[in-house]
């Protein structure tokens, strides 16, 4: 009896997370209002009533699936506190700041545009920021903020001379709007480079958005490595 008990209770929460995992890619394509509970379920390989079982319907499949965004958000942007650490490590050495700069460009840029198992959710957080849902606050609060605190802090902290505030706030913001746009466009981009994804070019892509990167912030574009 406990053995089926086990086996079920697994099951269940297979179940769960492929409706998680279908239902942050349906989102991220459609938005909240261009996905139904029927295409939710047959997408997921399940009846109508598991999606409710679950999550209670499709609100509360989509705040779970926002709730494990907000859980991996430092697994995808370094939190503040390691960011600090990075930029006293360099000192006032600009090449070793330039290198803070790459390190957290090649984490945007390995998590958020490799095929990886983010980018369906940061995605949905770029709908969000358009067509703000209930749950905004909560992403403000637990999401953005800290995201946004990080990068203030890399600007900051690397910037050869004192930068304004309003200047810190700008280039952050322009830092992460690069990195949002170039997955929002990436069809188009890679048609463009004759490219079939970005997977076998995110080397390539690091290399470029490192340097424009660290000339947006003020650092050499070049540096020794």
């Amino acid at each position: 009896m406990t053995g089926r008990k086990s086996l079920k209770a697994m099951q269940g929460e297979e179940t769960r997370a492929t409706l998680i995992d279908t239902g942050a890619r349906l989102f991220a394509q459609n938005g909240y209002n261009g996905v139904s509970m029927r295409t939710l379920a047959a997408e997921a390989g399940v009846n109508l009533a598991t999606v409710g079982y679950h999550f209670g319907g499709k609100a509360g499949l989509y705040e779970a699936i926002l709730r494990e965004i907000i859980d991996i958000r430092d697994d995808i942007i370094p939190p503040k506190a390691e960011v600090d650490s990075r930029i006293e490590a360099a000192g006032d050495d600009l090449d070793a700041k330039a290198r803070v700069v790459d390190w957290l460009v090649d984490r945007l840029t390995r998590d958020l545009l490799g095929v990886g198992d983010y980018v369906w959710g940061t995605v949905i957080i770029s709908r969000e920021l358009v067509h703000p849902s209930e749950l905004y606050p909560e992403l403000l609060h637990q999401f953005f903020n800290p995201t946004f605190d990080s990068l203030c802090t890399l600007v900051r902290g690397t910037s050869p001379a004192p930068a304004d505030p309003t200047e810190v706030v700008v280039t952050a913001q322009c830092i992460i709007g690069i990195i949002i746009k170039m997955l929002e466009n990436s069809t188009m981009v890679c048609q463009r480079l004759g490219w079939e994804s970005y997977e076998d070019h995110l080397e390539t892509l690091a290399a470029i958005l490192k340097k424009r990167i660290r000339g947006l912030i003020g650092l050499p574009m070049e540096i020794a490595q």
